[in-house]
């Protein structure tokens, strides 16, 4: 995970994750790197310091102590000492000392302590999956060993109950393999899953993955359990990775064993004589000590009784109830992904596809709510509406206050009221929403859309293949800025002022019949603009842009490119090199450019004016390096939203 996290910053994965709210930016990426490595080294160093020293002795050496003996009592030399240093250094470090050493009467206390704080965060953990993971194999697998340890717990107390070396030893051997699947193997089989569909030439998805409905809300689930989301979520498995050290020490601890032959005979002596002189009191014994006797006496019964046991099974029996009831719950018809959170009596459903073709009927507001009624609304992370003509939206979209994704694809909106609209009150984690082959009353944008309490967290707003013409004139006061935002095969005329002041991270204007754009969206976009596919025959004469903007104009008539571009071709490929710095496919540009390459024509032909880039006019032999590296002219879908995948996807089932 260190090395995925230092690799990350740059790369369009970064980007998608930020976007869905998977990490805490790029910015942070290289800290998480450091620390999870920090981890990850120690856990080597320690693995190699036992198997180096298990080979050089032949023998299995557990720990420091193994290693170095203890000093003679008469020794003075440094190397003696240096060995005592080192010895008293793990045991400080990697040792818990004092009350919470194994070696302490008080080990069974702290034991069970925290056994009970850890049990409850693996409770709690086991809820997070039930509500976020549909992957049932895995729910009951990881229920499976938290119930299992709860009981082996109890077992073993009342098993060893007069035995505290084996007692300890196998409870803190169970506690260990919690804890390596909480911290390691869940993460593990999660990222097992996903590699089948990871590009690792490119290092990252196949961008089409994320328009894929029950793919996409896998990974919004399932992400929050092996990437860190929070600063609290790398708290938390910095506790499980220490825990697990300190467990490996302690079992290394109770496995050794200390001979009397490996003891000098001075050390021996020396030992017999403080065991004679402990064998008589130094004075008589006073109240106080009966008094502490008596309550060590009391927290030992405590400890070895039966209640604990009892603790430990009925934990284990309520979670085993728990999950074998939410498991009973039936399934809900058009429900793509079912969860099964505990605690609940209804049906919940993290992915539903209302799919208006499928059920027969168009789409009216009591239909639609008929639907939604069948499940617990309020567990719902997806919502897919498909092939519905006459689509009325209900009011009981509000209910949907866990809602990440909404999604519309081959459907006519005929009504969306302002009491069904989109809103930061009922949808606070709203992050997408889709709008594929869509019309819409008169080709403007429904009232549900222009709500004043808009959800801040919506920054991916995509409309494509849509009949919308105009955009209303204070969008940009109620939409979020600085997100990603496409109007693609659309309606629109001209770049709307609203759009503009939404100061986007990602604009696409493709397919528009627009026929010039204002040097405005080029320094309002912030890092992507897309108007390929329009009426534009060149560019703006002046632009102030980032050095890493990225810029589509394929399938344009533009035929040559102003200064303004070159910082983005000195800058071309150091940042998302997945996407090119310049795309021109189908322009009269890239026209003359392959001829330029094939040797027909040695230079482009657009006359020479002032301000125009000196880099992309150079039609020599020696900058044809630069000019492929900063100008691609390959295929590429015309439109950002992959509506060709989207059609074969969510085509109608015969």
């Amino acid at each position: 995970m260190a090395l995925c996290y230092w690799g990350l910053p740059g790369t369009m994965l970064d980007v998608w994750l930020y976007l869905y709210g998977l990490s805490l930016g790029t910015e942070h990426d290289r800290n998480i790197a450091v620390i999870l490595g920090s981890v990850a080294a120690i856990h080597l160093c320690y693995l190699v310091w036992m198997l180096g020293w298990s080979l050089q002795k032949r023998q299995f050496v557990f720990a420091v102590y193994d290693i170095f003996p203890p000093s003679r009592t008469d020794s003075i030399r440094i190397i003696k000492r240096l060995h005592r240093y080192a010895r008293n250094v793990y045991r400080a470090v990697l040792s818990s000392i004092g009350v919470l050493s194994v070696d302490s009467p008080y080990f069974d206390l702290v034991l069970i302590c925290r056994e009970i704080v850890e049990t409850a965060l693996q409770t709690q953990q086991a809820y997070r999956m039930s509500v976020l993971l549909p992957r049932t194999r895995l729910n009951r697998c990881y229920v499976a060993l938290l119930v299992i340890n709860c009981w082996s717990t109890a077992l073993i107390h009342s098993t060893f109950h007069k035995i505290s070396t084996k007692r300890r030893f196998y409870v803190i051997v169970c506690d260990s393999v919690l804890d390596m699947v909480s911290s390691v193997g869940i993460s593990t089989v999660i990222l097992a899953i996903y590699a089948v569909d990871f590009d690792f030439e490119l290092g990252e998805f196949p961008s089409y993955k994320w328009y894929e409905d029950v793919w996409l809300m896998h990974v919004l689930s399932e992400f929050h359990l092996v990437l860190v989301t929070s600063w609290s979520d790398l708290v938390m498995r910095l506790v499980f990775s220490l825990s697990m050290l300190g467990n490996m020490d302690n079992m290394k601890k109770l496995l050794c064993t200390t001979t009397t032959s490996a003891i000098p005979s001075e050390v021996r002596k020396l030992s017999v004589n403080r065991r004679r002189s402990s064998i008589v009191p130094a004075s008589d014994p006073k109240v106080t000590d009966v008094k502490h006797a008596y309550r060590k006496n009391r927290l030992q019964i405590l400890i070895e009784s039966r209640v604990m046991q009892g603790f430990f099974g009925m934990w284990g029996a309520a979670l085993l109830i728990l999950h074998l009831y939410a498991e009973s719950i039936s399934s809900v018809p058009q429900c793509a992904m079912q969860v099964k959170p505990w605690g609940t009596s209804v049906p919940s459903c993290s992915l539903f596809v209302l799919d208006c073709h499928a059920v027969s009927m168009d789409g009216v507001s009591d239909e639609v709510s008929i639907q939604w009624s069948t499940f617990d609304r309020s567990t719902t992370s997806g919502l897919v509406i498909r092939h519905c003509p006459h689509f009325e939206v209900p009011v009981i979209l509000t209910e949907f206050k866990r809602l990440k994704l909404l999604k519309f694809y081959n459907t006519t909106i005929t009504e969306w009221n302002e009491s069904a609209a989109l809103s930061q009150t009922h949808h606070p984690s709203l992050v997408m929403l889709f709008l594929v082959r869509v019309n819409m009353t008169n080709g403007e944008l429904p009232t549900g859309l222009q709500g004043s309490g808009f959800p801040k967290s919506l920054m991916d707003i995509e409309f494509c293949n849509t009949n919308l013409r105009v955009l209303p004139d204070d969008l940009d006061l109620k939409w979020p800025k600085s997100g990603t935002i496409y109007f693609e095969a659309s309606n629109l005329s001209t770049v709307p002022d609203s759009l503009v002041r939404l100061s986007p991270y990602v604009t696409s204007l493709a397919l528009n019949p627009i026929a010039s754009i204002p040097e405005s969206i080029l320094m309002r976009t912030a890092g992507y603009l897309h108007v390929g596919g329009t009426l534009i025959t060149g560019l703006p004469q002046t632009a102030k842009i980032s050095p890493f903007f990225k810029l589509r104009v394929d399938h344009t008539n533009v035929s040559f490119f102003w200064d303004w571009v070159d910082p983005m071709v000195a800058h071309a490929g150091l940042v998302y090199n997945s996407l090119p710095t310049i795309l021109a496919t189908g322009s009269p540009y890239c026209s003359e450019l392959q001829r330029i390459f094939e040797g027909s024509q040695s230079n482009f032909s657009a006359p020479w004016r002032q301000g125009v880039s000196m880099t992309l006019s150079d039609a020599s032999p020696e900058n044809w390096a630069t000019l492929k590296k900063a100008v691609s002219c390959g295929a590429w879908t015309q439109t950002l939203y992959p509506v060709e995948f989207e059609d074969n996807y969510s085509k109608i089932a015969t």
